[in-house]
C-alpha cells in the first residue's frame, strides 16, 4: 500500500516520534531496525544488539502491511507503538480529506444557492449546475428530466457545451430504457462508470462514456432526475456521488420553486387580466382593446429584441395601462359624442389616477411609467407631465403606439374603424412628433406576424 509506506515514512522522519520510539527501545534494552515494505532501513533506534536474536514483525494498517521492524522479542512492543502511531495518522488524515470535502461542499452550495436565486427557468438552472459540477466533478453535460405524470412523457432541459451555453429541449416517451427513469422509479442515485457495458441509453442522446444520475425530490416525492455524464469513462467515486446527490436536493428544491412561481405568476397575470376586463366592460364600445393593445405592444417589445424580464414588465404596463379609467364617472367615460374641454380635462386625469392605483400595490411600482405616460407624447405636447423625446419611459412609447393603433381601427357610435393599413399610415405620418420613430418602425416591422383573427 503506497500511502501506508509514505506515512510510515513520514512518521520516521518526525523527531519527535523517533525521541519516543528510541526512549521506548532503550527502556527495553533492545537494538530495533525499521523497514519499508521494499526493504529500505528507515530507522536504526535503541541501543546496539546480537543479530543471532533479530526477529522480522510486519507493521499493518487497514489490512495492509506497511513495513516491518526487526530486533529482538522485545520488539513486538515497538511495533505496537508504531501501529499506533499510523492509525493516528490516518485518522488525521481522515478528518483533514472530510474536512477539506465539508468545505468544498459548503462552498459550492453557498455559491450555488447565491446564484441559484437569480434563476426564473430550467435552462437557467441547468447550465449554473453544469458550471458548478465542474469545478468539482469531471463533466461534460448535464441534464435535468422531468416526468409529467398526465402524459406519462420526459422533459429534458439539457445544457450541453456549456462553454458555448447551448441548451437543447426534448420530450421522450417513460418506457423504462433509460438509467434517469430507474432512477426516478427506485428513487436511489446510481454510478454507471461504462454505459457500453451497461446497455442503458443517455438522456439527451450524443456520446457517452460514464455518467452520474440522482433523483429529483420534493417532500419525498420523485419529479425527475439530475444527471451528468462525460464522454470518456470516467471512474466517479461514492464521494462524487454523495456530493452529486446532495445537489440534486438542492436542485429539486429550485426546480419546484421555479415551476411554483410560473404557476404563481400566471395566477397573477390572469387576475390582472380580469381585473383590467372588469373595467373595460364599462365602455361596451372598447370590447378586447385591452388584450389587443398587450398583442401589439409584446410585437412591438419583441421587434426591439428587449430582454425577458422587460418584455413581462410590458405585458404588465400594456394591460393596465387604463387601470386609471375606474376613476372616470359613467357619464364622461360612456359619452358617445364629442367631449367637452371640462370633460376631457377629467379624462385625461386617468393615467394619474392609474400611478395612484398601482402605487398602493406592492410589487406593481416598476410598471407605473408605462401606464402613467402612455399619453405622453414626442415632440413634448402630451399629457399628463408634458414630457418629451427620452424623458418618456421605453413601455409607455411602445403602449402608445400600441394604443392609438387600436383606437384608430376601433369601431366607435360616431365612426367606423380604419383599416389596419390607414393607420399605419398615420402612424408613420406622425412619427418623430406624437411618437418615437423607433416604436413605429419595431410595429411595422411587427405587425405582419400578428394574428389579428384571434384579436
Amino acid at each position: 500500500m503506497k500511502n501506508s509506506r509514505i506515512i510510515l515514512k513520514k512518521i520516521l522522519s518526525n523527531k519527535e516520534s523517533i525521541r519516543i520510539l528510541n526512549d521506548t527501545a532503550n527502556g527495553l534494552d533492545t537494538a530495533v531496525l525499521i523497514f519499508d515494505i521494499n526493504g529500505n532501513m528507515l530507522a536504526d533506534i535503541g541501543e546496539s544488539g546480537s543479530g543471532s536474536e533479530a526477529v522480522s514483525f510486519p507493521v499493518n494498517i487497514k489490512g495492509e502491511q506497511a513495513g516491518y521492524v526487526e530486533g529482538s522479542e522485545k520488539a513486538a512492543v515497538i511495533v505496537s507503538i508504531l501501529t499506533y502511531m499510523l492509525a493516528a495518522e490516518y485518522d488525521k488524515r481522515d478528518l483533514i480529506d472530510e474536512v477539506s470535502s465539508r468545505y468544498k461542499e459548503i462552498n459550492l452550495f453557498y455559491d450555488f444557492t447565491e446564484k441559484i436565486l437569480g434563476c426564473d427557468s430550467l435552462k437557467d438552472i441547468a447550465l449554473l449546475t453544469l458550471s458548478l459540477v465542474k469545478n468539482f466533478i469531471k463533466a461534460d453535460t448535464v441534464s435535468i428530466m422531468l416526468k409529467n405524470d398526465e402524459t406519462n412523457w420526459i422533459d429534458v432541459i439539457s445544457a450541453y457545451d456549456y462553454d458555448e451555453k447551448t441548451v437543447k429541449n426534448s420530450i421522450v416517451p417513460f418506457n423504462g430504457e433509460s438509467i434517469a427513469e430507474f432512477v426516478m422509479l427506485s428513487g436511489n442515485a446510481e454510478i454507471i462508470n461504462d454505459i457500453s457495458l451497461d446497455g442503458w441509453t443517455a438522456p439527451g442522446g450524443g456520446k457517452t462514456g460514464s455518467m452520474m444520475c440522482a433523483p429529483l425530490k420534493i417532500k419525498d416525492k420523485v419529479i425527475g432526475a439530475l444527471n451528468i455524464a462525460t464522454e470518456d469513462h470516467t471512474e466517479f467515486t461514492s464521494s462524487d456521488l454523495k456530493l452529486f446527490t446532495t445537489l440534486s436536493h438542492n436542485v429539486g428544491i429550485f426546480v419546484e420553486n421555479v415551476k411554483l412561481y410560473k404557476d404563481l405568476k400566471e395566477i397573477f397575470i390572469s387576475t390582472v387580466y380580469t381585473l383590467a376586463e372588469t373595467i373595460e366592460m364599462r365602455d361596451n364600445y372598447t370590447g378586447n382593446h385591452t388584450k389587443r393593445v398587450m398583442e401589439y405592444s409584446y410585437a412591438i417589445g419583441e421587434a426591439l429584441e428587449m430582454k425577458k424580464d422587460a418584455i413581462e414588465a410590458l405585458r404588465l404596463s400594456a394591460i393596465l395601462h387604463d387601470i386609471g379609467k375606474i376613476g372616470v364617472r359613467d357619464d364622461v367615460l360612456l359619452k358617445p359624442g364629442k367631449l367637452t374641454d371640462e370633460e376631457f380635462a377629467l379624462m385625461k386625469k386617468h393615467p394619474v389616477f392609474g400611478e395612484e392605483i398601482l402605487k398602493k400595490i406592492k410589487g406593481l411600482e416598476h410598471i407605473i411609467p408605462g401606464v402613467k405616460h402612455h399619453h405622453e407624447r414626442h415632440d413634448g405636447r402630451g399629457y399628463p407631465d408634458g414630457l418629451k423625446e427620452d424623458e418618456i419611459e421605453l413601455n409607455a412609447k411602445i403602449i402608445s403606439v400600441a394604443d392609438t393603433f387600436d383606437a384608430m381601427t376601433s369601431d366607435r357610435p360616431y365612426r367606423k374603424g380604419l383599416d389596419p393599413k390607414i393607420a399605419i399610415d398615420e402612424l408613420i405620418r406622425c412619427s418623430g412628433t406624437q411618437f418615437d420613430g423607433k416604436i413605429v418602425d419595431a410595429f411595422v416591422k411587427a405587425f405582419p406576424h400578428i394574428d389579428m383573427s384571434k384579436l
